[in-house]
């Protein structure tokens, strides 16, 4: 499996690449309504590069922090995204606006930002998706996210995604081993999650994830403890726990426990 294999070609202000590659339109933190190209799973923590596509992407550079970009991919099933997005500041923020055509079956509109309030991290994304199919058939995806370091280096991040696409999963299952695209990042309509992370010692780092399904009467647990052994070796371990109601009004349950050896390379 090629993860990564790409032609680059740059003259002046463009930037041509060619091949595998990831496009990360993405701006907050856990689920991204921007990327439309390489969706991806919180869940999904050990794939730190994140998934690639096979595209075409042209990029001009109109600044030091502005750009319009330019992309196409095909899928394993031969479905085309092509889509451009203007990026730029303003107000100390960097903001950018996308359209185009997701999978050949939606146009897609949407906006992002990035920036800070005081000294805490605020980001946004919003995309809205009509159906080419159904003329009737409009949904809306957004996250809003928020971060902040405290200065004994505790680490809070906070993050809210709002949907009105319709989920009929029939477990966490049915979500967890799907491929993603972006308009299946989530599986109900309101998720609120919380994480904190905090240095025990300079080798131990705990982290702990929750995130509450209103419309489930559910949740997501997800503690993990990290260290570190060398300076390229660490010994990881993770918890993954969900619970809700779905449609058949059972509680479904599902537990996932990952011991991690990395070496970094």
């Amino acid at each position: 499996m090629v993860d990564r294999m790409w032609v680059d070609y740059t003259a002046g202000k463009f930037q041509v690449r060619a091949g595998r590659q990831r496009i990360n339109w993405g701006q907050t933190l856990v689920w991204n309504p921007n990327d439309l190209f390489n969706a991806y799973s919180y869940f999904d923590f050990d794939y730190p590069e994140k998934p690639g596509s096979d595209a075409v992407r042209i990029q001009y550079y109109t600044g030091n922090s502005s750009d319009i970009d330019l992309a196409v991919k095909i899928d394993s099933a031969k479905k085309i995204t092509a889509a451009g997005r203007f990026l730029f500041s303003a107000f100390d923020y960097d903001i950018q606006l996308l359209g185009g055509v997701l999978e050949g079956d939606d146009l897609v509109g949407g906006a992002g930002w990035s920036g800070h309030i005081g000294g805490a991290g605020f980001r946004g994304e919003f995309s809205w998706f009509h159906s080419l199919k159904n003329s009737h058939k409009e949904e809306i995806i957004m996250s809003l996210s928020g971060d902040y370091s405290f200065k004994n280096s505790l680490y809070l991040s906070a993050e809210f995604l709002y949907s009105n696409i319709d989920y009929n999963y029939a477990d966490f299952g049915s979500f967890y081993f799907l491929p993603l695209n972006v308009k299946n990042i989530a599986f109900t309509d309101y998720n609120l999650m919380l994480q904190l992370s905090y240095p025990f010692t300079p080798l131990l780092t705990g982290t702990f994830s929750g995130i509450y399904y209103p419309s489930l009467d559910g949740f997501f647990f997800g503690p993990s403890l990290e260290y570190s052994l060398l300076d390229n070796i660490s010994l990881s371990f993770f918890l993954q726990h969900f619970q809700g109601e779905f449609s058949s009004g059972q509680t479904d349950k599902l537990t996932f426990g990952f011991l991690r050896f990395k070496w970094n390379f």
